[in-house]
């Protein structure tokens, strides 16, 4: 998750929480507002769900389409074990309440179905999953990631419109006139990095889609019973388009990541890598285009290879962070399928430690398992499976150092 402040009244917040992996809200951005009263942290403090299409979607027993949040611990949901609020608590207490809403089971949050049976389960539930996982994509997914570029969605026939960033009426804060333009540049940066990450799992949950959904293409969301009064998730199964929205948001990402030019003095002075076996090099003496050429040491997992890693740097430095690509394949877990690279710097102001970061993440022989750093599925597998497996990893590995030379 991410928070921003607005910086003429900090009690004004916006958060962006991330789904979990593995729930039908896997890798959606759900973007909330939060106000905190005056006399907090006697009182709560006020809370809204944003992500809601303009008030036409409800994403959950608790998450309204009119961008209510219910919780216990808030005051806007009474719970069988009465949790309430305690000053000892805090925003970040309440983000991490919010996150566990976005849950594998949704379904069984639902008043008079918690303990569902398994007829239900596999019957509403399973509905319920899928609408949340389809509409997770369409509006969490590519309607921010529109939003960060500029794009004006194209219409899809009858589908409801994709809800952009706007002024909420109910809520106690206006989105995009209380926050600094800043603000708005460090969420449009955190959505554009991480769909970079993501954007294969994102490509394999709609082909999963469009596979598993064939037989209901463009039919019309069945309706739950406990959906009604202006609280509902309307919508039709259209993977298809979900697909083509997804391949031009990647060809315009793309566009301008390799768009960024020179448009102040150069941000970087001189880098002292210590003790690294590198080479750090403006291309085409563009200040904002690195190359980083990483050369293996001997006697590591690198021995006989050569990287060759491209770093864009935008010119809205450090509020925009850096995007990285390795211009030579390498079979890592932390390295997608098309090449990008998930690293995560100390800090971000300033280069020096997002070069640490990148060097340090690919000398790592074992990471630790972490799934929203875990981009690469088939390396995954195989580095926290079986001694047999891990032994396959490290040979894929070997192999892809070794054959790093011939892509020099």
């Amino acid at each position: 998750m991410t928070i921003l402040y607005d910086e003429e009244n900090i009690r004004n917040i916006r958060a962006i929480i991330m789904g979990p992996p593995g729930t039908p809200y896997a890798l959606g951005f759900y973007k909330f507002t939060i106000t905190v009263p005056k006399d907090y942290p006697t009182v709560p403090p006020k809370v809204r769900i944003n992500t809601t299409n303009s008030g036409r979607t409800r994403f959950g027993p608790n998450l309204y389409a009119s961008g209510k949040v219910c919780l216990s611990i808030i005051g806007t949901w009474i719970s069988e074990e009465r949790e309430t609020w305690s000053p000892v608590q805090s925003i970040e207490t309440v983000l991490l309440s919010i996150q566990t809403l976005l849950s594998a089971e949704p379904f069984k949050n639902e008043p008079g179905y918690e303990n569902a049976g398994e007829n239900e389960v596999f019957g509403y539930g399973a509905i319920y999953n899928a609408k949340i996982a389809h509409e997770n994509l369409r509006l969490a997914v590519i309607a921010p990631l529109q939003a960060a570029l500029d794009i004006t969605p194209e219409d899809v026939d009858d589908c409801p419109p994709v809800e952009h960033e706007a002024s909420d009426p109910e809520s106690d804060v206006t989105l995009q006139g209380s926050a600094k333009v800043g603000n708005k540049h460090a969420f449009d940066d955190y959505v554009k990095q991480r769909f970079l990450w993501y954007r294969g799992l994102y490509r394999q949950a709609i082909q999963d889609g469009m596979e598993k959904e064939k037989a209901r293409h463009l039919q019309p969301f069945p309706s739950m019973p406990f959906e009604g009064h202006n609280n509902t998730m309307e919508g039709r199964w259209d993977y298809p388009s979900l697909y083509e929205h997804l391949q031009r948001l990647e060809v315009a990402l793309m566009k301008e990541t390799h768009g960024l030019r020179a448009q102040r003095e150069q941000i970087v002075g001189d880098l002292h890598v210590a003790g690294r076996a590198v080479d750090l090099a403006l291309v085409d003496d563009n200040p904002f285009l690195w190359l980083l050429t990483y050369f293996g040491r001997q006697g590591t997992q690198y021995e006989g290879g050569v990287l060759n890693i491209k770093i864009y740097i935008s010119p809205n430095h450090p509020t925009e962070q850096p995007r990285v690509f390795l211009e030579t394949p390498l079979f890592h877990v932390r390295v997608s399928p098309e090449n990008v690279l998930v690293y995560q710097p100390a800090r971000g102001e300033e280069m020096h430690w997002h070069i640490n970061a990148i060097i340090s993440t690919l000398e790592e022989e074992m990471p630790p398992y972490n799934p929203l750093l875990t981009v690469n599925p088939e390396a995954s597998k195989l580095c926290w499976g079986s001694e047999e497996e891990q032994r396959l990893y490290r040979r894929r590995f070997r192999r892809s150092v070794i054959e790093s030379v011939e892509h020099i």
